[in-house]
């Protein structure tokens, strides 16, 4: 038996572990019992409770939202026990698990993140979309999330961490790429290479060019900034990115006018400020 079996009450341990892994086979192996045992354990939780904690989606389980409340405090009960016997100890201080799409791990926050690691302190990253990222940060999987365009919803704590325009990516031999600066009819009759259907950034630029009335074609749909840029670099077509981003030798970025900046956040939910805030503090001293 160990410190932190010891601090934490048993059902809520094991739903810890079945809400991390959402299968009981798995979950069951985890905790080193019978997957019969589990299964007794959870139904006695959500009786106790009153409320249901899953549902079957076809061959999937799922959380229903009293699951996912549950999971998140189990989480949160194991980070603390996990800190408390890490202080009395005096061992190292607890990981931080950091979601963020590849774009803002690589350009966002690289920064923060490299002088986290080299003040000793272990980082996980989950590298996710939005929904994705959002919904590690309300399970209690990840301590922050950090997610662009639209602020994160008001269950969480947030704070902006950056602003960046928006920038027209060509060859340095395109017509544009000797321009100071492009307004959106600019970009009437270009290829671009673009994210796929339904992303942030798509939407948002389909309606910019659809209210300036460009017509534009498809080159390339591909997911996350550094692809939009190499497909460029590759000669499919133009892109349109963040400032932030750094491009190889023969690209040029021209600001485009008529774009909103794209905004990032971070967010995380109230019981891990403690735990974010170091981090934070290191994104406040970059900007």
């Amino acid at each position: 038996m160990t410190g932190r079996d010891l601090l934490e009450p048993d059902a809520l341990r094991s739903f810890a572990v079945f809400a991390e892994h959402r299968n009981f086979t798995v979950a069951a192996a985890a905790l080193h019992i019978s997957q019969p045992s589990l299964h007794v354990k959870i139904r006695k939780l959500a009786v106790a409770l009153g409320v249901e904690l899953y549902e079957r989606d076809g061959r999937r389980l799922v959380l229903t939202a009293a699951g996912e409340r549950l999971a998140a405090f189990a989480l949160d009960s194991r980070r603390r026990a996990d800190e408390f016997l890490r202080e009395l100890h005096q061992d190292s201080p607890a990981t931080l698990t950091i979601a963020a799409g590849r774009g803002a791990l690589r350009w966002v926050v690289a920064e923060p993140i490299r002088c986290t690691a080299r003040q000793g302190r272990r980082v996980q990253v989950i590298t996710a979309d939005r929904e994705t990222a959002l919904a590690a940060v309300s399970s209690g999987r990840a301590d922050l999330a950090v997610v662009g365009h639209d602020a994160p919803p008001r269950r969480l704590e947030a704070t902006q961490i950056a602003a960046y325009p928006q920038v027209l990516v060509v060859d340095e031999r395109h017509p544009l790429a000797a321009r100071s600066q492009v307004g959106l009819t600019d970009l009437d009759g270009l290829d671009l290479v673009v994210p796929p259907d339904g992303r942030p950034h798509r939407r948002a630029l389909d309606r910019a060019l659809l209210d300036a009335g460009v017509s534009w074609q498809v080159a390339a749909e591909v997911d996350g900034w550094d692809l939009l840029v190499h497909m460029s670099d590759l000669g499919i077509g133009a892109t349109i990115v963040n400032g932030c981003v750094q491009l190889p030798a023969g690209l040029r970025a021209v600001p485009i006018r008529g774009l909103p900046k794209i905004r990032y956040w971070a967010t995380w939910r109230p019981q891990r400020q403690a735990l974010v805030r170091d981090f934070l503090d290191l994104v406040r001293q970059q900007r």
